[in-house]
């Protein structure tokens, strides 16, 4: 059904074609080295084909730019992906004069063809893009273009500052990190009671940055150090009472030190969140002796953790409660989202940090260091309908013919792309299956293979009986229960058969 809806929505968009413009980041990559820009990529639908054209594209040469003109490709098969649309191509093209009217010479023309690789998605009203440029015949560059700022910057997809480089000033001279808040930030009417429980530290995993958050006593009682990417209340002397907590609310427009809103903005589903920590207890307490990271993925209206009810606007939760002492070393995490089922979309996350899972119940001295946060999108297959399937193998041999309609895919991944292509070699027929992680940033690919010549079999010299060959020709004593076999009779009749 979704390939008939696919082919009907192809049908209809070529009786109305047109063209798109998308104006967004770009970043160039000149033999792994950066530069920032705004760029515009056209998008022209015709006759069931598409062609992107990358509009007046510039190279910068230091602070020097270098005009290059207009990359196109043209009439790429599209292919459907969910709700999106894939666009990929390796093409050679020559490039083409840009139009804008303060440029006088355009280098691109006089480069010859050159081999170019793309990879976009459409999707909803966004464009992303991965478009390489082969120009190492010309000028020894490989060129990587990366456009839209999902890509870019992973605005929508990734928590900002997660390895806790960048710092901005909160109250006073007290700093919270860009994105992230504490009691310096919070709001509630014990706010100004609340204390200091984080800083920046230089004794990040590698060197650098990171979050230090801490526990301290007030008045005899223990207020955890907590971090979130919402915003901290401080509602109640009762360390446990839920007026104490970290919420999001997407209708707010307060704005922190930076001039950013108390939320992260997430319009994905990532498969689990990883994060480094070193966690040291002032005094050792068997009783409560972890600290805590949890997670919610919510369609952006309010939400707080603790919850003081039940919610029904949260897409997915991570959380784990049992961060042990690590004493001086750092220690990966990796907690899966676990999601609902809820239809509601997602629109933003919540990700909090205390020094005790259990609300004052920690000890003054106290701290967490927190580095490298990061949200992480799968990209590999989770079932597919060959014997012997793993999700670590990528290449598969079947005995008989392959149907790539009858091939299932599944992948591990919320968000996961899966494609499906089929390459006729002659004497074998592939069927390639690449799977796209949410993000884009990490693909794998698989490979199932039918060797239409069966004949090839290389047959001992011995006196006529039956044989048994696995799919790769080779001969086996007995097969296996389970395994595809080829079968060679006395009579030299070849029969294929599973055991």
């Amino acid at each position: 059904m979704k390939r008939i809806a696919f082919l009907l929505m192809l049908a209809a968009t070529t009786m109305a074609a047109h063209a798109t413009d998308y104006t967004d980041q770009l970043l160039v990559l000149v033999n792994g080295e950066g530069a920032m820009q705004q760029a515009t990529i056209s998008v022209n639908e015709h006759d069931g084909l598409y062609d992107l054209n990358l509009k007046n594209f510039v190279l910068m040469n230091g602070d020097q730019p270098m005009p290059v003109g207009n990359v196109e490709l043209k009439n790429i098969v599209p292919e459907a992906a969910g709700d999106a649309i894939f666009l990929r191509a390796n093409q050679n093209i020559t490039v083409t004069d840009g139009d804008l009217p303060d440029v006088l010479f355009w280098m691109g023309p006089m480069l010859g063809e050159l081999p170019v690789q793309v990879t976009a998605v459409l999707s909803g009203d966004r464009l992303r893009a991965l478009i390489d440029l082969d120009l190492w015949q010309m000028l020894g560059q490989i060129v990587n273009v990366c456009f839209g700022e999902a890509l870019v910057s992973g605005t929508g997809y990734h928590i900002p500052n997660g390895d806790f480089e960048a710092w901005h000033t909160s109250t006073g001279d007290y700093m919270e990190p860009n994105a992230w808040h504490s009691f310096e930030s919070a709001s509630g009417m014990l706010a100004a009671l609340a204390g200091h429980h984080l800083e920046k530290s230089d004794n990040g995993r590698n060197g650098s940055a990171c979050a230090r958050i801490y526990a301290t006593s007030i008045f005899g009682i223990v207020a955890n150090g907590t971090m979130t990417t919402g915003r901290m209340n401080a509602g109640s002397m009762v360390a446990s009472d839920p007026a104490n907590h970290a919420y999001i609310d997407m209708s707010q427009t307060d704005l922190d030190g930076n001039g950013d809103p108390f939320y992260v903005a997430l319009n994905s589903r990532p498969d689990s969140l990883v994060l480094w920590v070193q966690f040291h207890q002032g005094t050792a307490n068997s009783d409560h002796p972890y600290a805590t990271v949890s997670a919610a993925i919510t369609d952006g209206t309010r939400y707080q953790d603790p919850e003081d009810q039940a919610y029904d606007n949260v897409v997915a939760r991570a959380a784990d409660n049992k961060i042990a002492v690590t004493g001086d070393e750092w220690h990966r995490i990796s907690i899966p989202f676990v999601y609902t089922g809820s239809s509601v979309q997602p629109h933003a996350i919540m990700v909090t940090v205390s020094t005790n899972a259990d609300p004052g119940q920690g000890s003054n001295g106290d701290e967490v260091l927190i580095d490298d946060l990061t949200l992480v999108y799968n990209s590999r297959l989770a079932s597919l309908t060959v014997n012997g399937f793993q999700p670590n193998i990528f290449n598969y041999e079947v005995p008989t013919a392959i149907n790539a309609d009858n091939l299932v895919a599944v992948a591990n991944g919320q968000g996961a792309y899966v494609l499906k292509s089929v390459v006729d070699e002659g004497d074998t027929e592939k069927v390639i299956i690449d799977v796209f992680a949410a993000d884009l940033r990490s693909q794998s690919t698989y490979t199932v293979s039918y060797r239409k010549d069966t004949n090839g079999i290389e047959l001992p010299n011995s006196a006529p009986t039956t044989h048994y060959y696995n799919i790769k020709g080779q001969c086996i004593d007995q097969p296996q229960k389970g395994q595809f076999v080829i079968v060679r009779q006395a009579n030299g009749r070849v029969l294929k058969i599973q055991k």
